[in-house]
């Protein structure tokens, strides 16, 4: 069966401007993913000299951002006989209420489903500190940002907890 973003009445680019901040990306990753649309649309090749022109970047620049957006498994790269292949599928499975918190299921089994693995002491710890300092509602917000970004420690949780908190 077909997958729900691959039918032709779905709109790539409508999609991405109204999800791109829950994806939390940047307007330039946002952008960069609808130039890779534009082109794919129109069948032209997607190139680095194509990107930098219109995202106005350094090759490192755009360099940067294509890792970034790899780290966060939102962007796959291939090559084939035309050059570069740009897929950014993944990103339509992204469901930032892919996980229901709720008072019956407590937030530590929560957190440890979203770790994929048992807490261990120094994270129950840290998870005790940044509850404790910043409350459970932001707390929730943090770990869902971390789970949508696939950077999933209580280090880099709480890294947007202050930098909320700015």
């Amino acid at each position: 069966m077909k997958k729900w973003y691959k039918e032709s009445y779905f709109d790539r680019q409508n999609w991405i401007l109204e999800n791109y901040d829950q994806l939390n990306l940047s307007t330039d990753e946002a952008l960069f993913l609808l130039l890779i649309e534009l082109a794919k649309k129109n069948r032209n090749s997607i190139t680095y000299e194509y990107l930098s022109k219109k995202l106005n970047k350094t090759n490192t620049e755009v360099d940067k951002m294509i890792a970034d957006l790899v780290s966060r498994h939102y962007l796959k790269l291939s090559a084939n006989e035309k050059g570069l292949v740009f897929d950014y599928d993944e990103i339509f499975e992204f469901d930032p209420n892919r996980y229901e918190i709720s008072d019956e299921k407590d937030l530590y089994d929560i957190t440890s489903d979203v770790f994929n693995k048992p807490l261990s002491l120094t994270e129950l710890q840290k998870m005790n500190d940044l509850l404790e300092q910043y409350g459970k509602e932001h707390f929730i917000e943090a770990l869902r940002i971390a789970e949508a970004q696939r950077k999933l420690s209580m280090s880099y949780i709480e890294g947007i907890l202050r930098n909320e908190k700015k």
